[in-house]
């Protein structure tokens, strides 16, 4: 491997919200933690914003960095140094921690396997720390779960990782977990016999003509005829988030100037938008949306410089109703089956097949920071790091002013 790699991985609070990154690394030149850590330094010194936005970011670090003057380098508002769980904890390191501490730092502990030995071992460091990010699939949960009001007392948050299933996301909100991070965050959260709601039917409607060859007047009628959806729609297309030059105010005006794929696009980000109900909940989910849409589109143009309006319109919409699962808890081709989609669509989504196929999976890659799947895509179709590199920043800044918008 001869290229650098730096992505994030969202911290999700117990509103579902996203309350941190957790910024990962890798880097040919850079095996050592420290080295690792410098990496990083280095990269958010020029893209602080890009990478973090308004968040905090967590950085993994040894007790040797503690002691190196870099760490003074980025804004300590902005950052989560932790500590290495196998890092052993000695005087020189908690007298370190706690001066670092009385400067303003600030301190988590990182993926321990929390169990009676290692509790008592970390223990020592608990009054420099503010957070503990927690092995979820080896800790002792039960014992955990006894411990959480102590860490509370202490002003310690909890962070659960590496958690995989929504059923294991629940236990951890159950014994009192104060963030999340892990895969369950992408995967559907299945309920038996969940059916469409009559409004979600109303949608796929709209959606389907959108897609087929109905006349603009025919267009313009359905959505008369479906008042509270075109309300809502001219709602969301109007908020910050698009920031229109002039606000549209008819449907007919929206299918006229801009087209179908635009209004096709808004009215399933609209669903999305809604889709937990609270703007606080619905934010995570949207903004995959928004990182996946903006990746394929950006992907396609890497292939094609070219690429014909039906190709981009394509690769966004692979993008998007590859997640479309997640908002209606259903499997996956239940979902489709309501909706009219391409066969090359439905193929790429379900499959992985195609161009829009491989693109999807190269981007499941970049968000889950697979370095060695991006590596064999890359190096299969002649490219290098480098070539995409500008388009993952790119789509940061979109994913982080979208998000910035949607509050406001």
């Amino acid at each position: 491997m001869n290229e650098n790699y730096i992505g994030r991985q969202p911290i999700i609070n117990v509103k579902a919200k996203i309350s941190a990154y957790d910024l990962l690394y890798r880097g040919d030149e850079h095996r050592d933690n420290n080295g690792f850590t410098a990496a990083v330094i280095n990269n958010l010194l020029g893209s602080m914003e890009t990478t973090l936005g308004k968040h905090i970011g967590f950085i993994r670090v040894n007790a040797e960095f503690l002691s190196y003057e870099v760490i003074n380098l980025l804004p300590k508002e902005k950052m989560v140094y932790a500590l290495l769980a196998e890092t052993e904890i000695d005087e020189a390191l908690i007298t370190r921690m706690a001066e670092l501490r009385a400067e303003g730092f600030c301190f988590a502990l990182n993926d321990c396997i929390y169990t009676e030995e290692n509790a008592e071992k970390y223990a020592l460091i608990f009054s420099s720390i503010s957070y503990i990010k927690i092995d979820m699939i080896q800790s002792d949960l039960g014992l955990l779960g006894k411990k959480i009001a102590t860490f509370h007392n202490a002003g310690i948050e909890i962070i659960g990782t590496k958690i995989e299933t929504h059923d294991v996301y629940e236990l951890c909100r159950s014994i009192g977990i104060d963030h999340f991070q892990g895969y369950f965050i992408s995967q559907p959260n299945l309920i038996k016999n969940s059916t469409f709601s009559p409004e979600q039917e109303g949608v796929f409607r709209l959606w389907n003509l959108l897609q087929g060859d109905s006349e603009i007047r025919d267009l313009v009628d359905a959505f008369q005829k479906n008042h509270a959806i075109s309300l809502k729609l001219l709602r969301f297309i109007n908020s910050a988030a698009f920031a229109l030059k002039n606000p549209v105010s008819s449907i007919e005006q929206v299918l006229t100037l801009m087209g179908r794929d635009p209004i096709s696009r808004w009215i399933m980000l609209m669903m999305f938008s809604e889709s937990q109900g609270s703007s606080e909940k619905r934010v995570p989910l949207l903004l995959m949306v928004v990182q996946r849409t903006e990746l394929m589109s950006a992907l396609i143009k890497i292939f094609n410089p070219a690429a014909s309006r039906i190709e981009l319109s394509t690769a966004y919409f692979v993008g998007m109703l590859s997640l479309i699962h997640l908002l209606f808890h259903m499997p996956q081709h239940e979902v489709l089956s309501k909706i009219n989609v391409a066969p090359e669509i439905e193929s790429a989504v379900v499959n992985g097949i195609g161009l829009y196929g491989e693109l999807l999976d190269l981007v499941r890659s970049i968000e889950m920071f697979d370095i060695e799947s991006i590596e064999v895509f890359l190096h299969q179709k002649g490219l290098s790091y480098t070539q995409i590199e500008p388009l993952i920043n790119q789509v940061m800044e979109k994913v982080n002013s979208f998000e910035k918008a949607m509050e406001e």
